[in-house]
């Protein structure tokens, strides 16, 4: 039985000495998996950051192109009251002339048929002033509209292909 009993200490040292040998792979292991869960973090920081300066820059882009059609409406409005003033001046003047002329004609029915005629041409003076301020104001509000949503895709472009 001595051999037997010299086989045991033995069998115990080689079962301690695997134990250790597979704790030290389980760590390495553990330090591996550690390590690869700290540089996903990492990227995924990296990312977030990324992103949330693509929509802050998309943002202030977005708030600059409401400022500008702001602006623009703003100017255009000022140019269509301007505009409505000048009718008004030429309106006034093609009246103060046709009452000139009829004062100046000498015979009463040419004098009725030419303020007739210079009322009636006043009246489409008037009504066609109104109509192509009207149209300009028209054509400029569309013009800054259409700016203003090429604006609006540049920027959402721009936020698109940070964020691809």
């Amino acid at each position: 039985m001595t051999g037997a009993s010299r086989i045991w200490p033995l069998l115990v040292l080689a079962l301690a000495l695997l134990l250790a040998l597979q704790t030290q792979r389980l760590a390495k292991v553990e330090i591996s998996q550690a390590k690869q869960a700290v540089e996903n973090a990492k990227q995924s920081q990296v990312a977030t950051e990324t992103k949330a300066v693509a929509v802050v820059t998309h943002g202030a882009a977005q708030q600059e192109n409401t400022h500008d059609y702001t602006q623009e409406l703003a100017r255009l409005e000022a140019g269509r009251a301007a505009d409505a003033a000048r009718i008004a001046g030429l309106q006034h003047d093609i009246r103060s002339a046709a009452t000139r002329n009829a004062q100046l004609a000498g015979d009463a029915s040419a004098c009725r048929d030419l303020a007739d005629q210079h009322q009636r041409l006043a009246a489409l003076a008037a009504g066609g002033a109104g109509v192509v301020g009207q149209l300009v104001g028209l054509v400029e509000r569309r013009d800054a509209q259409v700016n203003a949503l090429k604006g609006q895709v540049q920027t959402d472009r721009a936020l698109i292909e940070r964020l691809q």
